[in-house]
């Protein structure tokens, strides 16, 4: 057996059962064999050990997908687009967060990389409504955590919603930083309207709002503009960002970092 004919190792084997029961809702025990090129015995094994964790429901004859492992397929394959650009631009984030400040990450997979970076600092105040994101901070001994209630939105798990409302009015926070579904010469914007909401008040209680936004999103036209060129202060991006509306929001006075 060649390298490259190896099997895959156990944890990417149930990582490609979990990513096949979500593409197909549910599938025998022979199917996952037959894709996976391992015995039945092994297979079942894996299902086993899968429900336990609580990623899959047995059922006769073979397995399901759980809604959790739904969830956290989509929100990994969301994560792996464009992976080192937002890597580089949650770095540059990063740098600009001091300690003894408190700042706000939203729910999208560049400040999940954020989070990832600042949960060994001290003296720092994090308030997010990215449920991923507060769970990588849970166990930061110097960071609080601060969780803005709501409606989960699944396909982002994020908490969206007006029960989020009376919170946020009274908040104070030093710098915001938010991820975008599209970014143009108009703003800042989502494609779901509580999102959207959530954020546009999350602007407006930030002392400085700063964009962390991949290329892959300028030019897009979501459903809600959530900050307008002249309530955001910064936009962190990659340098695949398209020059022509880079110069058009530069020309509106936000500073744009191309990383």
């Amino acid at each position: 057996m060649t390298q490259s004919d190896q099997p895959p190792s156990t944890e990417r084997r149930r990582e490609q059962i979990i990513g096949y029961l979500s593409a197909r809702d549910r599938a025998s025990v022979g199917e996952l064999s037959q894709a996976l090129n391992v015995s039945e015995v092994t297979i079942r094994k894996d299902l086993d050990v899968l429900e336990t964790q609580g990623l899959l429901l047995r059922v006769h004859g073979g397995a399901m997908a759980s809604g959790r492992g739904r969830l956290e397929m989509h929100f990994a394959a969301r994560e792996q687009e464009h992976l080192e650009e937002k890597r580089r631009i949650a770095q540059a984030a990063a740098r600009l967060v001091q300690p003894g400040q408190r700042i706000f990450l939203d729910g999208s997979t560049t400040a999940l990389q954020m989070a990832r970076l600042l949960k060994d600092r001290e003296e720092l105040t994090v308030v997010t409504n990215g449920l991923y994101t507060a769970l990588e901070l849970n166990f930061s001994v110097g960071v609080t955590t601060i969780v803005v209630g709501g409606i989960m939105r699944h396909r982002s798990s994020s908490l969206v919603g007006s029960l989020n409302a009376d919170l946020l009015q009274r908040l104070r926070v030093d710098i915001g930083f938010f991820g975008a579904k599209g970014a143009t010469a108009e703003g800042l914007m989502e494609g779901d309207l509580e999102e959207a909401q959530l954020k546009q008040r999350l602007v407006q209680i930030a002392a400085v709002a700063v964009g962390i936004v991949d290329a892959s999103k300028f030019g897009i036209n979501a459903f809600s503009v959530f900050a307008l060129p002249n309530e955001i202060d910064r936009i962190i991006t990659d340098t695949a960002a398209p020059p022509a509306i880079v110069e058009t929001l530069r020309a509106q006075n936000i500073l744009v970092d191309m990383v």
